[in-house]
């Protein structure tokens, strides 16, 4: 339970910033700090996001360059996850 809370409030409060971001007008402008933030969370939740970031960061159709740039840095600081199953 304490798991399942901890994700939710990371992402969930990611989702939010996007959210009051897109409500200013601002979410191009904050793009990058948001990609950022998005890989930051994601190293903080553990290996299995990293893994999940590293996916995210090969599908240009999902995911704006400046997310491609910051999730491909999971790439260089964990390689050993690029190959686990």
């Amino acid at each position: 339970m304490g798991r399942t809370l901890q994700v939710v409030v990371s992402l969930g409060s990611f989702g939010f910033n996007l959210f009051i971001d897109q409500r200013k007008g601002q979410i191009n402008q904050n793009k990058r700090k948001r990609a950022i933030e998005f890989r930051k969370r994601l190293t903080n939740l553990g290996p299995t996001f990293v893994k999940v970031g590293q996916g995210l960061s090969t599908r240009p159709d999902l995911c704006p360059p400046e997310y491609l740039e910051e999730l491909g840095e999971l790439q260089v600081h964990y390689p050993e996850l690029m190959h686990a199953k």
